[in-house]
This record gives structure tokens, sequence and C-alpha cells, in this order.
């Protein structure tokens, strides 16, 4: 009895056919390779893993389970064929796409007590067009217009204009503002309205130093 059962284990052993397993792992709607995809042969618990490029190629047995997994794909299952005709079985195995939408996580970079005050606190972050509206106001741009040099022509022009107003008055005077009647007619007025009065002292004394509190003294 122990003769037969020795003889069919070494039967049963002799049938198993070892064959070379390769191919690919590829996305099923572009086929590009999956990179390092993991190829576990289920009823005899090995593990493979595929190349750069999506490739793979290991010993297997005819009949194997293959469990084909990558982190955003589905599984997918292969099982070898039997009685195949060479020792050698390549496939192309296709896995699709597996998308898993996780809950918004806010991440704050101050503690949950400070988050009141700091919320208060906090204001708004200015827009694009408010900022551009800030930057094009006329009041900005005329001060900082004032700070600007004169560029090539308008240095160039303001040369010429100097050299032929001294051109124009070459062996004479030149007029002054005291003869000018606009300018009297303006201090005239702003005569009348009081600007040049001396502005009125305050009712608070001014405070007389104290000669001990001043080293020099």
């Amino acid at each position: 009895m122990l003769l037969v059962f020795a003889f069919q284990a070494f039967s049963q052993k002799k049938d198993i056919k070892v064959i070379q397993f390769s191919g690919y792992v590829l996305t099923a709607d572009s086929l590009i390779g999956i990179p390092f995809a993991h190829v576990t042969i289920m009823n005899r618990g090995r593990v493979a893993e595929a190349g750069p490029d999506g490739y793979f190629s290991f010993a297997a047995v005819e009949s194997d389970t293959l469990y084909f997994t990558s982190v955003g794909f589905k599984p997918a299952v292969y099982i070898i064929p039997t009685k195949l005709e060479g020792d050698k079985y390549s496939v192309v195995q296709p896995m699709t796409r597996s998308v898993n939408y996780l809950p918004t996580t806010y991440i704050f970079p101050w503690r949950r007590e400070d988050f009141h005050e700091v919320f208060m606190e906090t204001h708004p972050p200015e827009t694009d067009l408010e900022r551009a509206k800030r930057n094009l106001d006329r009041e900005r741009l005329a001060a900082a217009g004032a700070k600007l040099e004169p560029d090539g022509p308008s240095a160039a022009a303001q040369s010429l204009r100097a050299s032929s107003a001294a051109r124009y008055y070459y062996g004479q005077t030149a007029p002054q503002n005291i003869f000018n009647p606009l300018a009297w007619a303006n201090f005239i007025q702003a005569w009348k309205n009081g600007d040049f009065k001396k502005k009125e002292k305050s009712d608070t004394p001014t405070p007389t130093p104290d000669p001990t509190s001043n080293p020099q003294y």
C-alpha cells in the first residue's frame, strides 16, 4: 500500500510543467506600462514585481492563479492555461484605473484654541482687481512718476528748451515774475485770503526747562 502511494505522488510531480511566464502590465485606457506592479501566485504564495516599464518574467507552473495589483488600479486575476506546447508563455495584462476620493482635510498653521482670535484679526487677501485699481491710482502714478529720472527723449527735449530760451533772451535780461501781472493778482488774492497771516499761538504755555535736570547747567 505504501509503495502504491509513493508511485502516485511521483507520477503527479512528474506531470507538473514549469514554464517561463512573462509579459507586460499595461493601463487599459492608454496601454502605458504600469511600473513596479506586483504579481502574486495565489496557490503558491510567491510574489514577483514588474520593472519600470511594466515588464515581468518569472518561473511559473501551468494552472497557477496570478493576482495583479498596483496602487491606483483595480486588481486583476489571470489563470495560466494547461497543456501548453512550449515552455514559454507571454501575456499582456491590462489594468483599469481606480479613483478613490478622500474627505477634504484642512491644515491650519495655528492651534485650535487660537483659531477664533486669528480668524477675527485676519483680513481677507486682496484680489487682483483691487490690486490693479490701487496700482493705477492717479495720485500713486503721479508720485511714482515724480521720482523717476527723465528718459533720453525727455532729457533731450528739456535741454533743447533750455538752450532755446537762453538764445531767445541772449544779450538782454530775461523777464522776471515781479513784472508779471498774473503773479501779482495771485499774490493779492492770497493776501486777502489771509494765507500770509501767522498762526495763532496755542493757549497752553510752554513749560520752562528745569536747569537741574540738564547736565550742562
